[in-house]
Order: C-alpha cells, then sequence, then structure tokens
C-alpha cells in the first residue's frame, strides 16, 4: 500500500480490513483450485507467477480506496517470486 499514515492510527490502511479484502478476493478464489478450470479469469491463460500476480491486481485494487495499491508480490519459492506495480 502507498499513502500517507492517518494521524490517528499511523496506519495507511486497517490490516483487518486489507486481510478481509484478500481473503474474500483472492485466496477464496485461488486456494485450492485448478487454475486453468477453477478460475475463470485464468482460464486460456498460462498460469505463470506473473499472471497471476497481474490477477490479483485487478481483483485487489477496485477494493483498495483509503490509499493506494502499490505492488502485489507474489512468492512462490523463497527464491521465486513476482512483484507487480500494476499497468
Amino acid at each position: 500500500m502507498k499513502g500517507i499514515p492517518e494521524a490517528g492510527t499511523g496506519f495507511i490502511m486497517n490490516a483487518h480490513e486489507l486481510s478481509r479484502i484478500i481473503k474474500r478476493e483472492v485466496a477464496e478464489r485461488l486456494d485450492h483450485k485448478n487454475f486453468n478450470v477453477d478460475v475463470p479469469e485464468l482460464q486460456g491463460v498460462m498460469p505463470s507467477t506473473e499472471n497471476v500476480a497481474m490477477q490479483i491486481w485487478k481483483w485487489l485494487a477496485p477494493h483498495i480506496t483509503t490509499c493506494t495499491l502499490h505492488c502485489v508480490k507474489l512468492v512462490e519459492t523463497e527464491n521465486i517470486y513476482v512483484e507487480y506495480f500494476g499497468e
């Protein structure tokens, strides 16, 4: 996230609210799913880490309203990860 922290809390975004958004918009769509079959937005798309990170951005961006979505970091292994900063 990117933005100016609120004076009263010191946070850019409420972490509990962010967690709920991620669970609803990302985890519930991807967890234990065959990306090519069970995720309509990924059908016909090579489900590389890069493409999945881009789709996660599309799901999250409309719900981040109190600050700016700065980056989606998707970690595949400790040495393989993608950081996507939007289009």
